[in-house]
């Protein structure tokens, strides 16, 4: 059996205990240490993707030190090889949310050349809580102590694990649902709906503004002549590092895959003239022929006398190198873009897409922000 069939094994296994309803006998310190790293597992994807490497090399070689996560410590391995070549892999395909984009080796805790001993581990570096760090170092010296087997961890990590994506299934199955029966609805409530959404007090909301461009891009794109031969390119997660290297919507030419319209988003952030400076450089020597850079913060700009240098400033790049900046408040451009829209619900339905979506692939959207969109659609519900 490969390492990804014992993964694989582990978690078919988990998912016949909870379709059965077995409930399995799992240790207090399986139990209360793994609930921690599930409860807190958004924020901290690539410290549970090394408890799961490491479990899964102690399974295969029950003498390895696991917490010797490093080929340069004595007696220890290589995790972010096995973490790159099978856990990560694992993740995409069975919990993409929760997925690294490469490795979990990759963060501060995770590379860092100290052992994931009890005492070591304090000197961790990491944005993970107090007690995330306690429960994963509890694990592993359990696991170091025979106190507790790799198998039950991964086991009950997996039953949880799917419990939480079936819920989250359930969550996302009604929001596709309600969206597919609003009422008629107009401009100014469309504005109004994302307007309550984009104030969602969590993390990742940045992130919301974002979607509805690229949404009502993907409206625009059936309906605009200007985008005939052109391509929309999907959508990168925010925290990925090799984002495309413009904007974070992006328009390019379909016959010879060059840049051509590009827009950058701010959240409560307001235009300045070094944002647009920034615009002005990386577009420059490109085929770039319009660049926005759109805000949600009321005042749009942060003085009114800057908001005059930038306008004059654009004039002359426009002048110079004809580029067309644009440097607007998000909502008067929504309200522009949703007067070429035939429908109203149809960019309704597709934000609501592309919401979910994104949540299944990662954890910027949270079920925070897409129960608050169903509560949103179900005031505009037939």
């Amino acid at each position: 059996m490969t390492n990804f069939e014992i993964l694989e094994d582990l978690l078919n296994e988990a998912i016949k205990n909870i379709s059965a309803k077995n409930k399995l006998k799992y240790s207090n310190l399986i139990v209360a240490n793994i609930d921690v790293l599930v409860a807190n597992i958004d924020k901290n994807k690539s410290l549970v993707s090394a408890m799961v490497t490491s479990m899964l090399k102690k399974i295969t070689e029950p003498q390895q030190d696991i917490r010797l996560h490093r080929t340069d410590f004595e007696g220890g391995y290589s995790a972010r090889s096995l973490d790159t070549d099978v856990t990560t892999l694992f993740f995409k395909k069975y919990f993409p949310k929760y997925a690294n984009k490469e490795s979990g080796f990759l963060s501060m805790a995770t590379r860092a050349q100290i052992a994931w001993t009890k005492t070591d581990g304090t000197r961790i570096r990491t944005r993970a809580s107090k007690e995330f760090m306690s429960s994963f170092l509890e694990i592993l010296d359990a696991i170091q102590s025979n106190e507790i087997e790799p198998k039950d961890i991964l086991m009950y990590f997996f039953e949880k694990l799917y419990a939480l994506s079936l819920q989250q299934k359930m969550i996302f199955d009604e929001t596709i649902e309600t969206s597919d029966f609003i009422d008629i609805i107009n401009i100014n409530s469309v504005l109004e709906m994302l307007h309550k959404h984009f104030e969602t007090d969590a993390r990742g909301t940045s992130r919301l503004p974002v979607i509805a461009i690229y949404s009502i891009y993907e409206e625009l794109f059936k309906q605009v002549k200007r985008y005939e031969n052109k391509i929309l390119r999907s959508l990168n997660v925010h925290t990925s590092a090799d984002r495309h290297g413009y904007g974070d919507i992006e328009i390019w030419n379909k016959d010879n895959a060059v840049p051509f319209e590009m827009v950058e988003i701010k959240h409560n952030i307001s235009i300045d003239r070094n944002l647009v400076f920034d615009i002005a450089k990386k577009s420059a020597n490109t085929s770039i022929d319009r660049y926005y850079i759109l805000t949600t913060a009321k005042d749009n700009f942060t003085s009114v006398e800057e908001e005059e240098f930038i306008n004059k400033f654009i004039l002359k790049i426009k002048k110079d190198t004809d580029l067309e900046i644009i440097a607007n408040g998000i909502f008067t451009s929504l309200k522009y873009y949703l007067r070429f829209i035939d429908d109203c619900k149809e960019f309704i339905k597709t934000y609501t897409k592309n919401l979910v979506a994104d949540s299944k692939h990662s954890t910027e959207i949270t079920e925070k922000h897409i129960m608050i969109w169903t509560e949103i659609l179900k005031k505009h519900k037939l």
